[in-house]
């Protein structure tokens, strides 16, 4: 090992060291305290702010760091909410004006979101006005998110923080956070001011690799100002004076003296265009000099200087550097606050040069005032002034075009498996609940259509007091999270009760701020506080809802009259609330499933032994399960029969709502001793050949760019920081960036990756720019081939690995499920790359078989990638890499391994999963003689012989009236027919689910899945039982031990009674219904078939029959649809039909 340790981005003083943009504003606390110290100052830090994307997990990083910051005398104290928290950093500018401190000053750092910076306008306007204390200091970051990835509104911060008077800083990449931040407290005590630092994604969601004796930037002193530090007493106008008059002209002197802005490279000896760009936009700048081949810009009269420090620009700076050249074009994000700053400064400057930016001289657009700006559009604008000036310059390759490929689903964000909001969300029918701020605001991808619009923070609730006295309806709903609750929501509360509108809060008690990463709330209440809360406030009833009623009712001192219901009674609850007059309030107590995880892992909580498994046979796809839980662990599996259902276990979070479903195929699982004992493949030692694994090929030598592209929550953000710790310890340059937000929650996230063992990148940008990227690793298909990542592959150099298991998308994942066609998928791969460049494996299904779980094919797909040479790491890093991370080591170890053979030898690894040998084939494949075949050898199997041969004649009935189709639509349409004539006749009664459950293949999975000695339950809801209700009038299922398999035993080997006098199941009108509709239908497809009806009327008709899924109430629905269906088909072709066939006599 090499001594390195993940905590070296606190600890080390020389030498490089790991940080993501998180723990370098961490690490700038550590060093301002550390450099105050080596100067001889006692001072001390406090920390606080609101979490919020880009900066949603500073305070956890904050938490993990605190032996640190107690080390360094850094008090870290969250705020209930951003205005708060700014205001006690103000308060702490006043230590020595009230209190008798041994303290020198106390520097502070608020840290908060855009949205929580203009929450904080009149605390933050107030204490620059004020003034800081002149061994303090203020510094202001703020996360800037400029497409609203994961906000209401896309943020610009620039133009608010000229408004309060707060001088600020534009970090360029993460290598500026600390040494800007340096300098903003040294400003700040200089001028007395507040100091911004505008963070964004590219260096809030950053890792990069650092020299650490380097952190500490070179500080000129200027002469100490007067009478610009905190005071006691001053009159506002006084304050206002003293900003204006001295604090931010102190400011601009600060710096003259410490040239933050500046001109980078060589002047041009014959200047024709003057570059200013400002942020993160200096090295987007530098990029695209890259694509259009300027490696000496000087050389065709392009000079560029730097803006880190937007806002005040000091004049002198600009006039300087403007001198002489004949154009300046100034390149900033959004709206032009530095080209506002220039075009006043230079305005009466003689010879001033010409103007652009935002527009041509023309007025045409160049950079747009709104969005994210990108290397395209830089590249672009560039090009297009260099050429209005005379100067030719490379094309620079473009990016693929797009606009032509096969259009597929986008994976936007679901809630976790188990997540309380599965089903807290869920309403009564025509019901509009409002959104607010949380994971609930999900819902708005789900379910738009009865979710009202986004309102700020602390708003919700007081939107519905706007409508009510207009609206045609007489309540409403409104969704709240309790961190928003405990942040300002209960004002919300109050308001509601002091208008007299008649609503329902629908509170979520999660005990996390489940947005940003499972922080507890600052603050945070309990369930029966709040429910006090509210009584006394004038709330009219509160009701509680969970999983645990009885639990939760004997958890707290509750107010008098507060109702208990169990989770499945949700709807009931909400429309019982909506007939009482005036505010209401209905509490869902359920912990947050990310978090319930983690306590689980931490061992603060038992974790549950028993797993919930479907019978994929016994199934029937309806998707009742799905739409009950909502869960993304169930999942759609492609079966012969059509869609299934199964539960992820590896994504599972035990909650169990799945088995609300009417369905009788989940079986309750548990492992012998609580644990799956499972025999796994071991890692081969040699090929089939007796060859051993060799050592991946040497990768290339220059700069090498990474594109992973994967689903939220699976590891690929840690995949990326694991790339670039191996790259630490190999000594070679990385950096890398995450694209997450929201989209950590089951949506679309990609890490870019650039690494280089010869090629500095302190001046590439962390993104990639088009057509670079040497590999594309897909940990899902779906996101790997949006537009996002295709526009960075190369038709020739580009190779990718990918997931060949594809998950549902979005509201897909509820109710039937709808899974991306994987041939559209890769018809865009193949649009964009060489297809001989894709490498494709069921990558999951491999990790499951290998290694017992799904949450290693990430790991297993980067084996993939360095075996193949395409990633430059040696594996002694990478393993040290993954050691270093601490997680499931020894299993990440061996997927790396198991992808390296997956790449070496794929078949023998498919083999040793037992994947090559037992995939069944897909029924779409089969030519139709084999599907009529497959499906008359269960037909056999489901009753006898004799039922399986009228199936047969059946088939043969209708390939013989399909022979005037063309022979590509008589295959596919027989085909269609074979499955849906078997599913027609396949009733599952009771005999047969009792088959299927006693079934050796049921029992040879489970085995396969959780070893020897499980203990199983099954859920029924028997016909006998079903005058037993759930309070919604659906029949109650009820939990059956092991003794239920010899019933089921028996049951199986009864079946000959099925159609007999003695067939007791088959007096009961469910079941007469089901042959009814079975014998309908065959008597359709038949007379479709030989009335020679066309091939468009023919697929109207299967899929009507193929439409009937499910058990109970929830198939005789469906039978109730298609049956109508299909009567308006026999009426609309017979007339027409008959008419032909007269004709044709």
């Amino acid at each position: 090992m090499s001594g390195v340790q993940l905590s070296d981005c606190y600890t080390a003083r020389s030498g490089p060291a790991l940080f993501n943009g998180m723990q370098a504003l961490v690490r700038l606390l550590l060093e301002q305290a550390r450099l105050d110290r080596d100067m001889g100052l006692n001072t001390r830090g406090l920390v606080s702010g609101y979490p919020g994307s880009p900066l949603g997990g500073l305070d956890l990083e904050l938490g993990r760091a605190k032996p640190f910051l107690d080390e360094d005398g850094i008090v870290f104290q969250p705020g209930l909410n951003e205005e708060l928290a700014a205001t006690a950093l103000w308060g702490s500018q006043h230590i020595g004006l009230y209190d008798d401190s041994v303290y020198d000053g106390v520097f502070g750092l608020w840290y908060g979101k855009g949205p929580g910076l203009d929450r904080s306008m009149d605390a933050l306007r107030h204490a620059n006005h004020g003034g800081v204390a002149p061994k303090g200091g203020m510094v202001i970051a703020v996360g800037d998110d400029p497409t609203g990835k994961s906000s209401t509104l896309a943020y610009q911060s620039d133009q608010t923080f000229q408004a309060l008077g707060i001088p600020y800083f534009f970090p360029r990449r993460v290598e500026d956070i600390i040494p800007m931040g340096l300098k903003a407290f040294a400003l700040s005590r200089h001028a007395g001011v507040c100091v911004g630092l505008k963070m964004v994604i590219d260096t809030a969601d950053a890792n990069v690799i650092l020299e650490t004796s380097a952190l500490r930037p070179e500080l000129v002193a200027p002469a100490a100002a007067a009478d610009v530090h905190v005071g006691r007493h001053d009159h506002a106008s006084l304050r206002e004076a003293r900003l204006h008059q001295l604090r931010l002209p102190a400011a601009q002197h600060w710096q003259r003296c410490n040239p933050v802005n500046h001109v980078m490279g060589d002047e041009p000896a014959n200047k024709k265009l003057g570059i200013i760009a400002v942020g993160k936009a200096v090295i987007e700048t530098l990029e695209s000099f890259q694509i259009l081949g300027l490696d000496a810009p000087h050389d065709h009269g392009i000079g560029l200087f730097s803006v880190a420090m937007p806002w005040p620009l000091d004049p002198g700076q600009i006039r300087g550097f403007a001198e002489g050249y004949d154009e300046i074009l100034v390149i900033e994000e959004k709206r032009g606050l530095v080209e506002d700053q220039i075009a006043k400064i230079l305005i009466n400057t003689p010879d001033a040069p010409r103007l652009t930016g935002k527009t041509a001289p023309d007025g045409e657009s160049l950079m747009p005032p709104f969005g994210e700006l990108s290397v395209e559009l830089i590249t672009s604008a560039l090009a297009r002034r260099a050429a209005a000036l005379g100067m030719t310059l490379a094309a620079g390759e473009a990016a693929p075009d797009l606009g032509n490929l096969p259009a597929i689903a986008t994976r936007t964000p679901y809630y976790c498996a188990g997540c309380p909001h599965n089903s807290s969300t869920k309403l009564p029918g025509g019901e509009i609940a409002g959104m607010g701020i949380g994971c609930h605001s999900i819902s708005g991808f789900l379910t738009p259509d009865q979710i009202t619009n986004f309102t700020q923070m602390g708003g919700e609730g007081a939107f519905w007091i706007g409508r009510a006295p207009f609206s045609s309806r007489h309540h409403t709903l409104q969704n709240m999270g309790d961190g928003t609750y405990t942040h300002s929501g209960y004002l919300g509360v109050r308001a509601a009760v002091a208008s007299g509108v008649n609503m329902t809060f629908k509170i979520l008690y999660n005990d996390a701020v489940a947005m940003t990463g499972g922080q507890d709330a600052m603050g945070g209440s309990t369930p029966d506080a709040m429910a006090r809360q509210m009584i006394a406030e004038g709330v009219k009833a509160v009701s509680v809802v969970g999983d645990d009623p009885d639990g939760t009712r004997s958890s707290g001192t509750w107010p008098e009259g507060t109702q208990f219901h169990h989770r499945r009674d949700l709807i009931q609850v909400q429309e019982d609330l909506s007939r009482v007059k005036g505010t209401t309030a209905l509490l869902y107590v359920q912990t947050c499933a990310a978090e319930l995880r983690r306590r689980r892992k931490r061992g603060k909580i038992a974790d549950r032994t028993e797993r919930l498994v479907i019978n994929e046979a016994v199934c029937e796809g309806c998707g009742d399960c799905a739409v009950k839980s909502n869960c993304v662990a169930v999942k759609p599996v492609t079966h012969p029969e059509g869609i299934k259902r199964q539960v992820d276990q590896s994504v599972c979070n035990k909650d169990y709502s799945c088995n609300e479903g009417f369905c009788p195929s989940f079986v309750s699982v548990t492992p012998k001793g609580g644990v799956a004992e499972v025999t796994r493949p071991q890692l081969p030692a040699t090929d089939d050949n007796g060859k051993t694994l060799p050592m991946p090929p040497a990768a290339k030598r220059g700069v090498s760019n990474i594109f992973i592209a994967g689903i939220g929550g699976t590891g690929v953000s840690t995949l990326s920081a694991v790339l670039v710790m191996a790259a630490r310890l190999e000594g070679i340059h990385a950096q890398a960036m995450n694209l997450t937000g929201l989209s950590q929650k089951n949506g679309g996230v990609t890490s870019q990756v650039r690494m280089s063992p010869d090629v500095k990148l302190d001046e590439r940008m962390v993104r990639l720019p088009p057509r670079s990227a040497d590999v594309l690793i897909g940990c899902d298909a779906v996101v790997a081939a949006n537009d996002l990542a295709l526009r960075c592959l190369h038709a020739d150099d580009s190779w990718a690995v990918v997931n060949a298991r594809v998950d549902p998308v979005g509201v897909a994942g509820v109710g039937a499920g709808h899974v991306v066609d994987d041939s559209l998928l890769m018809a865009r791969f193949s649009a964009v790359m060489n297809p001989q460049h894709i490498a494709q494996h069921n990558v999951s299904d491999l990790a499951e078989r290998l290694l017992g779980s799904t949450t290693t094919a990430n790991v297993m797909l980067l084996g993939m990638a360095i075996q193949m040479g395409l990633v430059p790491i040696s594996i002694a890093a990478i393993t040290e890499a993954l050691t270093l991370n601490g997680v499931q080591v020894e299993q990440n170890l061996n997927a790396l391994t198991w992808g390296r053979w997956l790449a070496h030898d794929s078949d023998l690894v498919l083999r040793l999963a037992g994947l090559a040998s037992d995939q069944q084939q897909k029924l779409d494949a089969m030519p139709a003689p084999e599907a009529i075949d497959y499906f008359t050898a269960r037909l056999t199997a489901y009753h006898d012989q004799s039922y399986a041969d009228r199936y047969r004649h059946h088939m043969k009935t209708m390939g013989d009236g399909m022979t005037s189709l063309p022979p590509e639509d008589r295959d596919k349409l027989l085909r269609k027919a074979a499955r849906a004539a078997y599913r027609v006749m396949a009733i599952k009664d009771e005999y047969e689910v009792a088959r299927l459950m006693t079934a050796p293949e049921f029992k040879t999975g489970l085995k396969a899945q959780f070893g020897d000695g499980v203990a199983l339950a099954y859920n029924l809801a028997p016909p006998m039982m079903g005058w037993l209700k759930n309070r919604n009038g659906t029949p109650r299922k009820f939990r059956f031990g092991g003794w239920m398999g010899s019933v089921f035993a028996v049951l199986a080997k009864m079946k000959f009674l099925r159609g007999t006098a003695l067939d007791v199941f088959g007096y009961s009108a469910e079941r007469k219904r089901e042959l009814e509709f079975r014998d309908m239908s065959l008597e359709q497809m038949q007379r479709m078939a030989t009335d020679g009806a066309d091939a468009d009327t023919c697929d109207a008709v299967l899929e009507a029959v193929l439409s009937v899924r499910g058990y109970g109430y929830v198939k005789d629905a469906s039978m109730t649809a298609a049956m109508t269906a299909l009567d308006e088909l026999s009426a609309a072709r017979s007339p027409r039909q008959l008419n032909d066939k007269k004709h044709a006599s």
